[in-house]
């Protein structure tokens, strides 16, 4: 709880990812990645509860196990790869309801991201719930290889290269020289849940923007980010990061 506001972190974790199969338990310098969410969720100052939605008793299992809450199993319509996540964060809000224990703030952790850190956390929520005119905050990194300035089309009739509004006068700019341009990186979402029934999302024009390093924005989707992502983490936590 943060200045008498009810605060609770989800975590969306359904059991049939098919890019890398079972990646929500696989192991991650020595824990299931799921558990690194978790724990940063456990080790904040301000968050009441850390519950996690799965439709997969493996996942179910093990995160009781690393200390989260399983109170409900999150129906098969909401765990296939068409679902949105908004739907399964309103399942369980719908579900905190029925139980009158609906909170004030909706953290949402996606487990594939173990990069993010609980100051990241609770910075989030301290920034948020100190702006009366915000209503959600999300985290940013700044975009610097893939920044539109180097973005190209390719003329499906020529094969000639093209920017993106069809013109061909190219620079070439030294990253100094760029406009700062962010992109949504996945880390942190926070919102207050009377928006996130309203507005059904956490971009909106009373959205902050928290930015976290770049390194902190690779996620786990394939075996080859788990392999770059450990390798993040052992530096991390060397203290060369």
């Amino acid at each position: 709880m943060y200045k008498d506001k009810n605060i609770i972190g989800l975590i969306p974790a359904r059991g049939g990812s098919k890019g890398l199969p079972k990646k929500n338990i696989r192991e991650l310098c020595g824990k299931p990645l799921i558990a690194w969410s978790i724990e940063h969720g456990l080790a904040s100052k301000y968050l009441d509860r850390i519950i996690v939605s799965t439709d997969d008793e493996a996942i179910a299992y093990i995160s009781k196990k690393w200390g989260a809450e399983v109170p409900f199993s999150r129906p098969k319509e909401l765990a296939n790869d068409e679902a949105k996540t908004i739907d399964v964060i309103i399942h369980a809000l719908e579900y905190l309801r029925g139980k009158d224990c609906l909170p004030d703030y909706l953290l949402l952790l996606e487990p594939t991201s173990p990069l993010r850190e609980v100051e990241d956390i609770d910075k989030c929520i301290e920034i948020l719930l100190g702006n009366n005119a915000a209503q959600s905050i999300v985290s940013v990194a700044r975009l610097e290889s893939g920044h539109p300035e180097f973005n190209i089309m390719i003329d499906e009739e020529t094969g000639f290269i093209k920017k993106l509004d069809g013109s061909t006068k190219f620079r070439v700019l030294r990253r100094q020289e760029l406009q700062d341009v962010f992109f949504f990186e996945g880390t942190i979402y926070l919102s207050k849940v009377s928006t996130l029934y309203e507005k059904r999302t956490f971009y909106h024009k009373a959205t902050l923007a928290y930015v976290v390093p770049r390194w902190k924005s690779f996620e786990v989707d394939e075996v080859a980010d788990l392999i770059c992502i450990e390798a993040l983490l052992k530096s991390r936590l060397a203290g060369q990061l």
